[in-house]
């Protein structure tokens, strides 16, 4: 077993993905700001104080499927196909499991620490900003992003469980 290219498949398509993902949320910012509205802190959607709008609901879909659908899916179909020629024995199921698993952690650190802590937190782009939260501390609570992350983290063994499963099944 070669884990290096099981670990190697799994974190560079996850950087893949995350840029990706990474140009997802800027493009549904500039098309429209609120589409992301449920994850910011609970003080600044206070503060904008209303629901996400239609065109924000549609943005958010049209983000899920790009991201998911349109990038996700071939992504990974990509990822195990690559695996399973550098491994000697082929494609099985803890291999498959692991480098989906490091796929979708490479992505939620990406989303963490690059797009939370340092651009949304950090930086913060004028685009991020949801009109009349402008200068919001809130906007920099880095524990918010992390209890966001750690709560989305059991997702990591899912999908590479039901990606190690489907993967393998298939082959």
């Amino acid at each position: 077993m070669r884990w290096s290219a099981v670990l190697g498949y799994g974190v560079g398509y996850g950087l893949a993905l995350s840029v990706l993902f990474t140009v997802g949320v800027f493009v549904g910012a500039a098309v429209s700001r609120d589409f992301l509205l449920n994850d910011y802190p609970p003080a600044v959607q206070r503060r904008y104080g209303r629901p996400r709008s239609a065109r924000g609901r549609r943005v958010a879909t049209l983000f899920g499927v790009f991201v998911w659908a349109v990038c996700g899916l071939p992504l990974m179909v990509a990822a195990m196909t690559g695996l399973h020629g550098a491994l000697d024995g082929g494609l099985t199921f803890l291999p498959a499991a692991v480098c989906a698993a490091l796929v979708f952690a490479t992505l939620t650190l990406w989303d963490l620490v690059v797009l939370d802590w340092i651009i949304f937190a950090g930086l913060r782009p004028r685009l991020l900003v949801l009109p009349g939260t402008e200068g919001m501390a809130d906007y920099g609570d880095l524990c918010f992003h992390l209890i966001a992350a750690l709560k989305g983290s059991p997702l990591i063994i899912v999908v590479g469980l039901l990606t190690g499963g489907i993967a393998t099944a298939i082959v």
